[in-house]
């Protein structure tokens, strides 16, 4: 008889392509990186653990307001998603995450190719609107407000919680 097991009930914080080049021609919005900081803080001080995804070649660029702390993880990789070409899955799991909150640039590349890679894998996301940015503002919106393309399937909110930093209980003190 199979044992049951408990669901992984652990938050994560996942910073993702957030390297000085990227956010420089990437993003939109240059205060995009300070809204991230704020929300990378808030993830902090709520003892989540901190991954970083970047670019493999990039890990010594990451932008200077998102710094990693002592106790982060900073992945490489070579696809969009966070988790094709990273042992991040298998991380997530040993360390019992079961729900990610994910901040990154660009918002229609690693943003949306992770956070979908996650809802396939049985992951809960959470994603940080005000600190994900993409090079095109009408793809960005898209992405994250609902009442751009209510009828599409392609936005976020169809697959995961879309929420500005504020909102994210896991996020709260």
């Amino acid at each position: 008889m199979a044992t049951p097991t408990t669901p992984p009930t652990g938050t994560a914080f996942l910073a993702l392509d957030y390297v000085t080049y990227i956010v420089d021609n990437f993003s939109h919005d240059p205060s995009v990186a300070e809204r991230a900081a704020h929300a990378l803080a808030a993830a902090r001080t709520a003892g989540l653990p901190v991954f970083y995804v970047v670019p493999q070649g990039m890990q010594e660029q990451i932008h200077p307001l998102l710094t990693p702390a002592e106790g982060d993880t900073v992945l490489t990789k070579t696809s969009f998603s966070a988790f094709a070409s990273t042992d991040l899955r298998d991380r997530l799991e040993a360390a019992g995450i079961g729900r990610i909150v994910v901040a990154g640039v660009a918002t229609s590349g690693t943003v949306l190719s992770t956070t979908r890679w996650a809802v396939d894998t049985g992951l809960k996301v959470t994603v940080v609107a005000d600190a994900c940015d993409d090079p095109d503002p009408q793809v960005n919106a898209l992405l994250l407000d609902e009442s751009v393309a209510p009828k599409s399937w392609v936005g976020l909110w169809r697959v995961a919680d879309v929420l500005p930093a504020a909102e994210i209980p896991e996020l709260r003190p």
